[in-house]
């Protein structure tokens, strides 16, 4: 049984793609697999002569089904660089899930040992197919961070012990810097959040809110502080005389002054 190997991408709606890169990949369910210069080019000899437009499918159906509707089609294979590219013809249906965003990734389908039909020869690496996916074959986010560690591995060996310390130095200082700014946001919306409760509280000591409306008053202050000054400085602050002859006279001002929880939500 032949062995796929998959990867996945990201795509955007340019019709060229990146397609392979040069480098080894650990944790495949097919096991450890490295691509180099050679089998890039080798993937695009054989592409060029099967004459044949690879399909862009959904989800690797190609794969499971046998077929697949096609998305897309890779008409062609070429270089940047040492990085193997695809131009792509898609069609709307497939441009309208990228544009959508429904779909984030290209996800190409690899053979590392390829049976040639009409010879039965070996002609190895080959594209068999490609397709849009948002359920990598692979862990492939995971792959690629790996991949991103081992090159930095890489690139930190080909330095100089004193290159290797300035690198560490610096990494470290970004990391303090990037720490210090999490903490001073950190404290910047507890001094806000502080604000906001002397603001309601204040305003409850003043008789212009009550005191059951606090928390809501305070999810507001915290949503949108200016809504908040604007509510609570249309109200006027009422003064209780002590003589309880003019209660009732007081407290139907004061329950006209005051904000009602239905106001406050409406």
């Amino acid at each position: 049984m032949s062995k796929y190997i998959v990867c996945n991408l990201p795509i955007n709606q340019n019709n060229e793609i990146r397609i392979a890169v040069i480098g080894e990949w650990q944790g495949h369910h097919n096991g450890a697999f490295s691509l180099s210069k050679d089998d890039l080019e080798q993937i695009k000899t054989n592409f060029d002569n099967a004459k044949v437009d690879v399909v862009i499918d959904l989800d690797h159906k190609t794969i499971y089904e046998g077929t697949g509707e096609a998305y897309g089609w890779i008409k062609e294979l070429f270089f940047k660089e040492d990085e193997l590219w695809a131009k792509v013809e898609w069609l709307e249906s497939g441009l309208e899930l990228i544009k959508t965003k429904k779909y984030k990734y290209i996800s190409p389908v690899f053979l590392p040992n390829t049976i040639e039909q009409v010879t039965a020869q070996n002609i190895g690496w080959t594209l068999h197919s490609a397709a849009l996916t948002n359920r990598p074959f692979m862990e492939e986010l995971g792959e690629i961070k790996a991949n991103n560690k081992q090159n930095q591995k890489k690139e930190k060996s080909m330095m100089t012990p004193e290159e290797q310390k300035k690198m560490d130095d610096l990494e470290a200082k970004v990391k303090e810097l990037e720490n210090k700014l999490k903490e001073q946001n950190e404290d910047l919306e507890k001094e806000k959040e502080k604000g906001v409760e002397s603001e309601v509280d204040n305003a409850i000591a003043l008789n212009k809110v009550s005191a059951t409306q606090r928390e809501t008053l305070i999810a507001l202050g915290k949503a949108n502080p200016e809504e908040l000054k604007k509510l609570l400085s249309s109200m006027t602050a009422i003064t209780v005389p002590n003589n309880n002859m003019y209660a009732n006279s007081n407290n139907n001002q004061n329950n006209q002054n005051k904000l009602s929880d239905a106001e406050l939500n409406a």
